[in-house]
């Protein structure tokens, strides 16, 4: 089915997804860091974040140029290129929660300081963090397994779609719980913690998005 130059350039598809694979798991760990208290951790975890985020970069630069070189037929390259960058997208907006959670000191020493009370909060954005990292998982194996078994890609890329509905449901209810604590946190905090919650669900947005692509040339890929 797939030509030389083909694989090939689906080789650079799959070395790029893998890298913001990795930013996401990094960026769960920094999660689970930032809830648990260790700033100077979860820094360190967020440089390297950033230095993930620059790799999958490299590697989406690398794929398009397979593209532009004249890998699979046009009507497939577009389809292609689309899925490059919203794969990119989801290292992208890893990178920007990363650094919104970093600069939210303030919010981490009223987190600590109100540990007992945002005992909930903090392990909703724990859990949110392991889904982000299991919807892109699902993701980056329908990509490998693109080139071997369709059907199997299929049933992963759809597999990204109910992770990300799991993570939609905690984040609707950590909002909930967030502003029934209005009256126990400063509104500052209530504020920059509904943004990092957004933050962090939508990673699992961007990588559903990204499945909703793969799906789309999956079916092309059939016809």
């Amino acid at each position: 089915m797939w030509r030389r130059k083909e694989r090939e350039t689906l080789r650079l598809l799959q070395l790029h997804s893998e890298a913001v694979l990795a930013a996401v798991r990094k960026f769960e760990e920094l999660v689970r860091v930032f809830s648990s208290f260790e700033w100077e951790k979860a820094c360190g975890l967020g440089r390297e974040v950033t230095m993930l985020e620059s790799q999958a970069d490299d590697r989406l630069g690398k794929f398009n140029r397979a593209l532009a070189g004249g890998a699979f037929l046009p009507a497939y390259r577009g389809d292609l290129a689309r899925l490059g960058a919203q794969v990119d997208n989801v290292a992208d907006v890893t990178e920007e929660v990363s650094r919104t959670l970093l600069s939210r000191e303030k919010t981490w020493r009223v987190m600590r300081r109100e540990r007992r009370r945002t005992e909930g909060l903090r392990e909703g954005m724990v859990k949110m963090g392991e889904l982000a990292t299991k919807c892109v998982e699902a993701l980056h194996s329908s990509v490998k397994t693109l080139t071997s078994n369709i059907d199997l890609a299929e049933t992963q890329a759809k597999e990204v779609g109910r992770r990300e509905h799991e993570s939609d449901l905690i984040e609707q209810g950590l909002i909930v719980d967030l502003y029934e604590r209005e009256r126990e946190l400063d509104p500052v905090t209530v504020m920059q913690l509904d943004q990092i919650i957004h933050g962090i669900g939508d990673i699992s947005d961007q990588a559903e998005e990204a499945s909703h692509l793969l799906l789309i040339l999956i079916y092309g890929l059939r016809a």
